[in-house]
């Protein structure tokens, strides 16, 4: 549809955007918070268009904090870079929301993109 390919195309642009700032430093991490409240079908059709995602993170999947950490510390020391892409539904499955809702009636999610950097810089000054 227009929409998904729209918001795929634009996806990929803002992964392109992270790729970049990623590879122009040393041992940089590019992060990409994508919508997918519920499924990560947009997020995980970008990360396959862009080709140069090293770590997605879909709402769908058990994901363990410490193996991703794990996998990006051995991709700086591989590559130099990474590339993160994670789905804002991810929000509910890697942190627990307060379960408050929004005016609309929808659960209100904690933002998965601040709190995996925050996780991220924190594992990395460790």
């Amino acid at each position: 549809t227009f929409g998904f390919d729209t918001a795929c195309s634009e996806a990929l642009n803002a992964i392109k955007t992270a790729y970049v700032e990623a590879t122009c430093n040393a041992n940089c991490i590019g992060m990409v918070k994508l919508m997918g409240r519920h499924c990560g079908y947009l997020a995980m059709m970008a990360a396959l268009s862009a080709r140069y995602v090293d770590i997605c993170l879909l709402p769908e999947m058990d994901v363990s904090l410490d193996k991703v950490l794990e996998h990006a510390a051995h991709l700086l020391q591989t590559q130099g870079h990474a590339v993160i892409v994670v789905a804002e539904g991810c929000g509910d499955t890697l942190i627990h929301a307060s379960g408050e809702t929004d005016a609309g009636g929808n659960k209100k999610l904690a933002d998965v993109g601040v709190w995996l950097k925050d996780q991220v810089l924190h594992h990395f000054k460790a």
